[in-house]
């Protein structure tokens, strides 16, 4: 007797997929975040060119700034440790030069009469001195690590060392966005999928929904290697949301595969190609909201939100592609349960009602909501990236009040053209400098006329002119430093600024405009703004003209599919109305609180956007075959969100669960990501469940 070959299900088959999709990536994507200072723009953006045209001019190198306190900065034995941190610190890689009491002036004296080095190394409360840190190159990993090696090795109790500058506070941004990755993403998966679990009561099916959503999750991500994208600030969570996409899709196929196994035979095998069929108009009409909800962030200049554009199109079209061609076979493979939900079904009569005054309090919630839309914070403090009371916050919070923590530069030039080597011109710098010293966002200014008044403390200076003592300072013996605040031809002259966070209750762009006018008020013109913080306030311009452009250009594209989905012009109108809740209450609720509105936190918006029309569609769709059964008018909404509810509530229930975990992240953003996505499912929940029925199908007088 001839015996048949074991043939293996398509079900292991797709699990084998799924394995070695995650060795390639294991093995060829780079799965580290990418974070840099000018990560945040994409090269054509005028800020960008801005500050390379600046870098280009007056070359400088990224600083460090450590401020460390002590009783007496001025006894021998703390001079003896700022000595011998000088000295460990030079050893690091990528530092170029240290700058500290004991490397630069000639004595803590020098130091304290002397009109640079007292700006630039002594807090004006006299109880810490700075350690100034010049960087090299854009790889801060390996310096930062050794950097805190030395700082944990050289404290004590009273030689207290606290940390800031660009390099550290990019690498703790990037450490961790890669400690959420890491382990974040991870858990909120597992949860997404013990939810499945514990809804569905079915091991294939868990099995199904998770190998189709990783394997979507694992092909962008190869994807977007291959085509040469990295892992930023933002695309950081597009893992999450790929999954969630993803999952989607089954959550209502499977739900529909159940409803559909009540009508047919349970060991149809026709059963998962009907639940597939039944899916895909509603998943078709999705992903183009989807991809066009993302597609909106592509003409932005923000990189990180163009990025994220980017991978959520792609990944858009991946996670469906995925779940209708990975996922049927493990429908075939499992057995039709009812879920806890279906058991504690609510009656028809339930879901005739229509909760007329439950949607008018949502309604009037979200327009009174919605007033707070003028308060969305989208330029937070730096300090609002890190948690309170802990290490890394309060050394920022301590070197800010030394003298300010975010670097501005500012290129002035004379109004009239004239030269900067002169006496008078000398003088009017002087007064520009005290007047910036005296504005209330800024701490300590460090510029040409400080350094030529260093110059003027040497023996005989007065026998040396200022273009004299400029040449002399641009000499390798001197480091060039000249060359850091005045360009060749004289004509233009740097003013360094460290902003002071705490003080930060205006939009960053604003305080520029009045540096500004502070500089024409003293007779000169701003030629160029770079730094930090000025990078910051473009940043936060741009996520607020993404977040109006963008839900706009979302909402103009959403008409003409709500027309097409619903094919009337009331059920249109309703749709789009029950839409312009979710982002009124989130973004209004977020205004009202002051939750800071950062660029990690922003996509919240667009992720329950899309989750709202995905959930909208798929109860047009049923009520729209309700229509083809005979059924008319609220009645044919009574059918439709009688069918579609389970869905509705177990994607909301599913997502919250995964979103939840978030919130316990130690990295302020990502909490906020979280936190806003769970308000924003509530919302969502409502408004597709009672307000769109009320405004879609009601009658407002019986016939």
């Amino acid at each position: 007797m001839i015996k048949k070959p074991i043939l293996l299900g398509a079900h292991w088959w797709i699990l084998a997929i799924t394995g070695l999709l995650f060795g390639l990536v294991a093995a060829f994507v780079d799965l580290k975040p990418v974070v840099d200072e000018n990560f945040f723009f994409s090269t054509s953006d005028p800020a960008i060119r801005q500050s390379k045209k600046l870098e280009q001019n007056f070359p400088s190198r990224p600083e460090v700034i450590l401020a460390v306190s002590s009783r007496d900065i001025s006894s021998s034995r703390y001079l003896g440790r700022i000595q011998k941190l000088t000295q460990q610190v030079k050893t690091i890689g990528n530092v170029s030069a240290v700058k500290s009491l004991t490397e630069g002036p000639k004595s803590f004296e020098d130091a304290l009469k002397s009109p640079f080095w007292s700006r630039l190394l002594i807090a004006p409360d006299r109880k810490s001195s700075n350690v100034i840190i010049f960087m090299q190159g854009k790889a801060t990993e390996k310096p930062v690590q050794r950097l805190e090696r030395i700082m944990h090795e050289l404290e004590e109790r009273d030689f207290r060392i606290h940390i800031a500058g660009p390099p550290y506070v990019v690498e703790m941004i990037r450490r961790s966005l890669a400690h959420d990755f890491r382990y974040f993403s991870l858990t909120a998966v597992v949860l997404f999928g013990l939810t499945m679990a514990a809804l569905f009561r079915s091991g294939r099916l868990f099995v199904g929904m998770l190998s189709t959503c990783t394997s979507a999750v694992l092909l962008t991500l190869l994807l977007q290697s291959m085509l040469g994208k990295k892992i930023g600030i933002l695309t950081v969570n597009l893992g999450t949301i790929v999954f969630i996409i993803a999952l989607s899709h089954l959550i209502y196929m499977t739900f529909n595969w159940q409803t559909l196994a009540g009508r047919m035979s349970k060991e149809s095998a026709e059963l998962a190609a009907a639940a597939r069929r039944m899916t895909f108009p509603a998943s078709f009409w999705s992903l183009i909201c989807a991809s066009l909800g993302f597609a909106s962030l592509l003409i932005v200049q923000a990189k990180p939100l163009r990025e994220l554009g980017f991978g959520g199109v792609l990944g858009t079209i991946v996670a469906f592609i995925g779940a209708y061609v990975l996922y049927s076979p493990f429908l075939r493979w499992a057995v039709p349960r009812k879920s806890k939900l279906v058991e504690v079904e609510p009656s028809r009569a339930f879901w005739s009602r229509r909760f007329a005054l439950l949607s008018l309090a949502i309604i009037l919630l979200s327009v009174g909501l919605g007033f707070g839309l003028t308060r969305v914070n989208t330029d937070p403090s730096l300090l609002d990236y890190f948690k309170p009371h802990r290490e890394l916050r309060d050394g920022l919070e301590y070197v800010d009040r030394s003298g300010g923590s975010n670097p501005l530069t500012l290129v002035v030039s004379a109004r009239d053209g004239s030269k900067l080597n002169t006496d008078e011109a000398y003088k009017k710098m002087s007064g520009l400098h005290g007047a910036l010293e005296n504005y209330k966002y800024v701490g300590t200014v460090i510029s040409l006329p400080t350094l030529l008044a260093q110059g003027d403390r040497t023996p005989f200076s007065f026998l040396i002119s200022y273009e004299k003592m400029m040449e002399m300072m641009e000499q390798p013996k001197y480091a060039r430093v000249a060359k850091s605040f005045v360009n060749e031809d004289r004509t233009e002259a740097v003013f360094l600024l460290r902003m002071v966070e705490a003080r930060h209750d205006k939009h960053r762009l604003e305080v520029v405009d009045d540096l500004r006018s502070i500089a024409r008020k003293h007779g000169f013109k701003t030629a160029l703004v770079g730094g930090i913080y000025y990078l910051q306030g473009r940043l936060a311009q741009l996520v607020a003209e993404s977040l109006v452009t963008g839900l706009f250009w979302l909402n103009v594209l959403f008409i003409g599919i709500a027309w097409i989905v619903a094919r009337s012009i009331r059920g249109a109108v309703a749709m789009i109305a029950s839409l312009t809740l979710v982002p009124l209450c989130m973004l209004g609720g977020i205004g009202w609180l002051h939750v800071p509105m950062d660029v990690i936190s922003a996509p919240a918006t667009n992720v329950c956007i899309g989750i709202a029309i995905d959930s909208m569609i798929h109860l047009v769709f049923g009520v729209r075959r309700a229509q083809r059964n005979g059924k008319k008018g609220w009645e044919a909404w009574v059918a439709g969100r009688e069918e579609q509810w389970r869905g509705i509530v177990y994607s909301d229930v599913i997502f919250a669960a995964g979103f939840a975990i978030f919130a316990l992240s130690d990295f302020p953003p990502t909490q906020r990501f979280g936190l806003v996505v769970l308000a924003g499912l509530l919302i969502d929940l409502l408004a597709n469940l009672f307000v769109l029925p009320l405004l879609g199908g009601a009658q407002w007088k019986k016939k």
